[in-house]
């Protein structure tokens, strides 16, 4: 197999430029580098919006084999909470926070935590230089539960404030430096759903 990696640097930015165009014509996967993600230390600075891979469908098949079969699925989910949280960005933008619902606001909580405990990444510390799929996959489905679980306490009445101050979210924001073993990640799946179930007891 031939990888071939190329570069291309428009003035400021834009991706509406020719040569750009003319690039993502011929290629099937574009990384968008962000100067305002690297300007607020996120890294790898890479655009999720922007970003794209034509070999999705190729590798759906091994991924869902040799990972997790619901691997892709919570892919799909978390990157449906990335681009609703830049619509609702938007909106609380121009009308404030405080027009959006309990929901919006979970998504934006929720999304924030796939961005920052999930897709951030520390090069320098020895567990987050490098993760194996299957950890990437217990994170994300650690992540993703909590937000299913948050929104089926909302509707059982409980408020934002109590989903947001369960301490199970500390160790959601660290699993990423628990060692490659399942054990740790697992743990803290088990701690999600505790912590849920004693929030709301009735809870399945």
């Amino acid at each position: 197999m031939l990888s071939v990696i190329g570069a291309v640097s428009p003035p400021g930015g834009d991706l509406s430029d020719p040569v750009v165009q003319a690039t993502l014509k011929v290629v099937k996967v574009f990384w968008a580098l962000d100067d305002r993600l690297a300007n607020m230390r996120h890294f790898p600075a890479i655009n999720w919006l922007q970003s794209y891979s034509l070999y999705s469908d190729t590798i759906k098949g091994f991924l869902n084999s040799s990972v997790a079969e619901d691997f892709t699925s919570l892919r799909q989910e978390a990157m449906q909470l990335l681009e609703e949280e830049s619509e609702l960005q938007e909106i609380a933008r121009l009308v404030g926070l405080e027009s959006l619902s309990l929901k919006e606001r979970l998504i934006l909580e929720s999304a924030r935590s796939v961005r920052e405990d999930f897709l951030h990444q520390n090069a320098f510390h020895p567990q987050d230089t490098y993760t194996s799929l299957r950890k990437q996959y217990l994170m994300l489905r650690c992540i993703l539960e909590f937000h299913t679980l948050g929104l089926k306490s909302l509707e059982a009445g409980r408020s934002l404030e109590d989903i947001l101050a369960l301490k199970v979210r500390e160790r959601i924001s660290t699993m990423k430096y628990l060692p490659e073993e399942e054990a740790g990640i697992l743990d803290v799946y088990i701690g999600v759903e505790e912590a849920f179930n004693l929030l709301v007891p009735s809870q399945k």
